[in-house]
């Protein structure tokens, strides 16, 4: 795991210098299978992972002592320190499945703001930390892709809350029409009533459609950034006319 993967899921940056220290010998072990620690070795770790040096003796002091202890000096005549047994097995049940981890999405609304539009669908929410992880990581198709689905989504949302969807079934009646029937029907629809973002719509549609089928075709930051703007603004109002209150 990168440690900046694993500073960011355990909020090192908010935490105390001795939980600092207890997380990043507790990564250095898994990372390694090394189970003994130098205090020259916890001092490199915090700084290695952007944190000021610590006064080493009294930092010392704190892990092995007191209300905060976590370590034991080893026995073997080293100057060295060892977790406490129960407390490397409490980390390891606490934050030890983030080795194993293959559901959580590490995003921070780099394109979509997850305070805003997160928290009300399950679905939509891994949507759109999907979409944010990969507009954060360069990875601009599959950004392009996962946007044209959101967009998609939410407008079949939007038909379902106003019970008109049944506009949108395709001939079995089961399941719906391609997106560029549903964004042709949309633009006129008089119970939708979409503002002037309407006009957008084939933008998101098709920058989304070139990342998926063209094959020569590359998306770009540039390709992102020229729509997310009317984006957002149509984020805003599907999320309402699908009664995702925001």
């Amino acid at each position: 795991m990168e440690i900046i993967k694993f500073i960011n899921s355990t909020d090192l940056n908010n935490k105390n210098e001795i939980t600092r220290s207890k997380l990043l010998c507790f990564y250095h072990y898994k990372e390694t299978g090394e189970k003994r620690f130098s205090m020259s070795l916890i001092s490199n770790l915090l700084i290695q992972s952007g944190f000021n040096a610590p006064n080493t003796s009294r930092l010392k002091q704190r892990l092995v002592k007191g209300r905060d202890k976590a370590f034991i000096e080893s026995k073997n005549g080293t100057p060295t320190l060892e977790f406490i047994p129960v407390i490397l097995q409490s980390m390891d049940k606490d934050i030890g499945n983030l080795w194993e981890d293959s559901v959580t999405i590490v995003s921070n609304s780099a394109l979509i703001d997850e305070e805003k539009f997160c928290n009300k669908r399950n679905y939509l929410d891994k949507l759109i930390y999907q979409i944010n992880h990969s507009y954060e990581n360069n990875c601009y198709d599959a950004t392009a892709v996962l946007m044209r689905r959101l967009f998609e989504v939410l407008l079949v949302l939007s038909y379902q809350n106003m019970g008109i969807d049944n506009e949108i079934k395709d001939s079995s009646g089961k399941g719906y029409v391609m997106l560029e029937s549903i964004v042709g029907n949309a633009k006129n629809n008089q119970t939708l009533k979409l503002s002037r973002i309407k006009n957008e719509f084939d933008s998101f549609r098709m920058v989304g459609n070139f990342s998926a089928h063209n094959i020569t075709y590359t998306a770009g930051k540039k390709d992102i950034d020229n729509i997310k703007l009317n984006y957002r603004v149509m984020l805003e109002e599907l999320y309402n006319k699908a009664g995702l209150i925001i």
